[in-house]
């Protein structure tokens, strides 16, 4: 790959491919070299646009192809194993879109297939709107620093109104209303992004037990399909190793609203932002006169210039580690560790 275009290949052709698309298009470290779709108008469409010089409705031609350096995979969750796998015996590099897989036997397989090809990289994408992100760092050293003391309590919520995939948001794409196809709803398809950012902050501590609820059929508006089986709304008050409680609340349809907000309470100070890139702000809440004085808070400003959007900065992640410039943007142990938690909050809501 030295001194050279990195090669790319991406599998599916719907919104988000075309967000990675840009990506690569702007950079002028990588080239489009196939596009692969299997319906026929999406792929004329998307080769057109984005002037790529192969196109294919199978897949598999264009792991054939020994130029061919790195794949991303923007396909519907239920057939990532699939084609991961094939992607990485193909000897290609891979960046799968998250979720990994709609289950945990089939994260599992692509992690076990990724351990046999240590010199790929390959990563999923939950980190995109968590890690890459400034907050998230700038979050990491106030706790590491000692300035809260010792989190002891993480409370996330996150609840909307009539915002649904596959309904409200990205209407046609119907698989993410079928849980067997998408694995999940909000708290799968936010989850990831929540969990990764959440458990990250706090050094990724282990799973002990949770309590919650899952919840759909909260309107009766027209879904486009016979098959609903996704929850709406979803809660989880889960425990973790090391005495950290998460109080994790997410709908994506629900009668009520609660802006995107993140609050960590610590044993000598407490946070209070939206991880989200809407604003560089962290409110710290702290004792003065290390404890013994009054209640203060002050406004913490992220230095958020450098951060152009959530999209870029995944694809600048992922061509910087296919470069051997920086890490693996988020390694595929870390996704099926989070995707094993969010199927036992399904399970003990008995929403299985």
């Amino acid at each position: 790959m030295k001194n050279r275009k990195l090669q790319i290949g991406i599998i599916g052709g719907g919104m988000i491919a075309e967000r990675h698309m840009n990506n690569f298009k702007m950079d002028e470290r990588t080239e489009i070299l196939w596009v692969a779709d299997i319906e026929y108008n999406t792929l004329k469409r998307i080769a057109s646009r984005f002037d790529v010089p192969n196109s294919t409705r199978d897949y598999r031609e264009m792991l054939k192809d020994h130029n061919l350096d790195a794949v991303v995979v923007s396909t519907p969750p239920d057939s990532h194993c699939r084609i991961g796998l094939d992607v990485m015996r193909a000897g290609k590099h891979l960046m799968m879109e998250k979720p990994l897989a709609p289950t945990v036997s089939e994260a599992k397989q692509l992690l076990k297939e990724s351990e046999k090809h240590k010199n790929l990289i390959i990563t999923g994408c939950s980190c995109r709107h968590a890690r890459l992100n400034p907050k998230f760092d700038y979050v990491k050293k106030l706790i590491d620093s000692g300035k809260l003391g010792r989190v002891y309590f993480i409370h996330h919520q996150s609840v909307n109104r009539q915002a649904r995939a596959g309904i409200e948001y990205n209407p046609t794409a119907k698989w993410f209303l079928d849980r067997n196809r998408a694995g999940g709803g909000p708290l799968y398809d936010w989850g990831v992004y929540d969990l990764s950012f959440h458990l990250g902050i706090v050094g990724e501590p282990d799973f002990i037990s949770a309590e919650g609820f899952c919840i759909n059929g909260l309107d009766s508006v027209d879904f486009g399909t016979n098959v609903f089986t996704v929850e709406e709304h979803g809660f989880a008050l889960m425990k973790f190793e090391g005495g950290l409680n998460y109080y994790w609340e997410r709908a994506n349809n629900a009668h009520n609203v609660v802006p995107n907000q993140t609050r960590i309470y610590g044993t000598r100070g407490g946070l209070r932002f939206s991880y989200t890139t809407d604003s560089n702000e962290v409110e710290y809440f702290y004792i003065d006169k290390e404890g013994h004085g009054k209640a203060k808070s002050e406004i913490l400003k992220v230095d958020m210039s450098q951060h152009k959007n959530d999209m870029y900065q995944l694809g600048q992640a992922f061509i910087n580690a296919l470069l051997r410039k920086g890490p693996v943007p988020m390694p595929l142990a870390l996704e099926v560790k989070n995707l094993e938690i969010i199927h036992k909050v399904y399970k003990t809501a008995g929403w299985t």
